[in-house]
């Protein structure tokens, strides 16, 4: 999903979030000062909440399998997620304070990679030394998407931005 992507809210978060962000790219240019507007994906790391009910997958699969639950998955776990390290988020959000190139652009912050839902739980049923076994509902739930990828061409060729952290290594650190 590139960031000129039309916006087709499904949700009230989505409304808001698109809301919030033509009201601060507005007011940056009404008023002088520069604005930035950083787009994150499904953003983890360490010291990650696992108890808070707002909390991304990553972490609800973690509080599960830790606690000898299973996964549960909504649709068939083939839908998409884009999952990026909180640390390399902190190096965009760095990048886009320090460079004037990113003053009233709009970046998406991700990987890039997308990855199934079936294989972020699979993935962390491993790290916990379980066997995968996963409560694939087929349900789905009002406002999720299907796919959810970010183009990160524009902070790369703009702010020369690239994630360092790999998948299975950020997972490793929540673990």
């Amino acid at each position: 999903t590139p960031e000129s992507t039309d916006l087709k809210c499904n949700s009230v978060y989505a409304f808001t979030k698109k809301n919030q962000e033509e009201l601060a790219l507005f007011l940056g240019k009404l008023y002088g000062f520069p604005t930035t507007i950083l787009k994150y994906f499904n953003v983890f790391g360490p010291r990650q909440s696992l108890s808070n009910p707002y909390t991304g997958v990553s972490a609800i699969f973690m509080n599960r399998v830790k606690n000898n639950n299973h996964p549960v998955i909504y649709e068939d776990g083939m839908q998409t997620r884009d999952f990026i390290s909180v640390y390399d988020v902190m190096d965009a959000n760095m990048l886009a304070l320090e460079r004037d190139e990113a003053d009233f652009e709009i970046f998406n912050i991700g990987s890039g990679n997308p990855i199934t839902i079936n294989y972020l739980a699979e993935e962390i049923c491993k790290l916990y030394g379980r066997k995968p076994k996963l409560e694939i509902t087929n349900k789905f739930r009002k406002g999720d998407i299907r796919h959810c990828v970010a183009d990160i061409s524009k902070i790369k060729q703009k702010l020369g931005w690239v994630p360092k952290v790999s998948f299975k290594d950020a997972l490793k650190e929540i673990y």
